[in-house]
């Protein structure tokens, strides 16, 4: 397997056979009759003596020459850098998250308030999400796309960052129109799974579509609701309200009408739990392709392979001559 993958990196992996002539040169080289040459009557070196450049004489441009040749087979074999580039997944789950911004999110019953636990909960949760398409509605009076389903999270976590309260018209919370958006959003797309994950600290009060219209509506179209009423119990805490804000019976509803589940969060920790739990209720069990680009990187074997050749006939014609008996 692993010579597989090396290969892998080559256009002509045949040319590589041919690696075997540079050893084949290296081992006929003692083999070979020196030449005829005019011997020196000064110049003496005994026949068992040894020396490095005694070595280097003999071995040092053979062997520079054996790599030029390995160096210029492997060129021939044309080596290829491999870029592998994640496309989208074909199959998947696409997630729309539908979020609250009316005044009431500024409570402060979560840490540091509402609205910004549901910002960096939802954020860490795209976070786990790589391969998957996730967009964003805001609504309070009104619903808003924010984002359109998209694998460019990086953009998606500005988005999430960039919401505020005030945004809309904070005075009211339309979850029916809300769900009308993020459905509309969802109900052409081609994943295996597709799923809205509504978060809200009130009860449906503004707004042009029924929410439970609405939810039905989603439900035709194979869209899964989650709903999240985030907001402590009633005197839970100083910052709690005096009655229940959230509508658990609608958001009940909501989710049961579309396969979904609803959940309650007291606080930012059970918030962040909630997430946790729907990333595992819809795990993307697959791996998407990869587009793999082969790109030509033989030249830096054809340079290094001129300059073993050019060390090589300086070895032997200027560094180690040989001196002729």
């Amino acid at each position: 397997m692993m010579w597989q993958n090396m290969l892998e990196h080559f256009r002509y992996p045949w040319v590589l056979v041919l690696l075997i002539l540079p050893l084949v040169w290296l081992i006929i080289q003692p083999l070979r009759k020196p030449k005829r040459t005019v011997a020196y009557s000064l110049a003496y070196v005994p026949k068992n003596s040894f020396s490095l450049r005694q070595l280097g004489t003999q071995w040092a441009a053979p062997l520079l020459y054996a790599m030029t040749m390995a160096l210029l087979i492997i060129a021939l074999a044309r080596p290829v850098r491999l870029d592998k580039t994640p496309l989208p997944p074909t199959e998947g789950v696409d997630i729309m998250l539908l979020m609250d911004a009316s005044a009431s999110m500024q409570n402060r019953d979560f840490e540091p308030n509402r609205f910004v636990a549901s910002q960096l909960t939802a954020q860490r949760f795209v976070e786990k999400r790589p391969t998957d398409r996730i967009g964003l509605v805001v609504f309070a009076k009104r619903a808003m796309l924010q984002a359109p389903l998209t694998l460019d999270h990086q953009a998606l976590q500005e988005y999430i960052a960039g919401m505020y309260l005030g945004m809309i018209d904070p005075n009211f919370t339309a979850i029916g129109d809300g769900l009308g958006v993020a459905a509309s959003h969802l109900k052409d797309s081609k994943a295996k799974s597709k799923v809205i994950i509504l978060l809200t600290d009130g009860d449906s009060n503004a707004g042009t579509i029924d929410p439970i219209l609405a939810a039905k509506a989603a439900a035709t179209y194979g869209i899964r609701v989650y709903t999240i009423g985030a907001a402590s119990a009633p005197g839970k805490t100083m910052y709690s309200s005096q009655e229940d804000e959230i509508n658990e019976g609608l958001l009940l509803e909501i989710a049961q009408l579309t396969g979904g589940q609803f959940f309650r969060a007291q606080n930012a920790m059970e918030l962040t739990q909630i997430y946790n739990t729907i990333n595992e209720l819809e795990k993307t069990a697959f791996t998407p392709p990869a587009s793999i680009q082969q790109q030509d990187h033989f030249m830096p074997f054809l340079w290094a392979a001129l300059l073993l050749l050019a060390l090589a006939i300086v070895a032997e014609k200027l560094l180690f001559i040989k001196v002729p008996l």
